[in-house]
């Protein structure tokens, strides 16, 4: 995150706190669809609970679609058979 905050351009990047980014990018990676390993590959936790933490309901919310849309494939698989 570091690296990324280095990049940024703007005249207001010196405003925005590591924190702030990592837990945005946890965010936006969750809406993206990406699963916990693929969010702690980029935002560098190494544990789950911080991803808890800083995705809250919207990691719970992706994660009960994907759930949700096992399932439903499971039961169009059983009526094609």
């Amino acid at each position: 995150m570091r690296t990324i905050k280095k990049k940024m351009k703007h005249e207001k990047a010196s405003y925005y706190k590591t924190h702030g980014l990592r837990k945005n990018a946890t965010i936006e990676l969750y809406l993206a669809g990406c699963d916990d390993e693929m969010v702690k590959a980029v935002t560098g936790h190494s544990g789950v609970e911080m991803l808890k933490k800083y995705g809250g309901p919207i990691r719970q919310r992706e994660l009960a679609k994907r759930a949700q849309e096992a399932r439903n494939q499971m039961e169009r698989s059983k009526t094609e058979t």
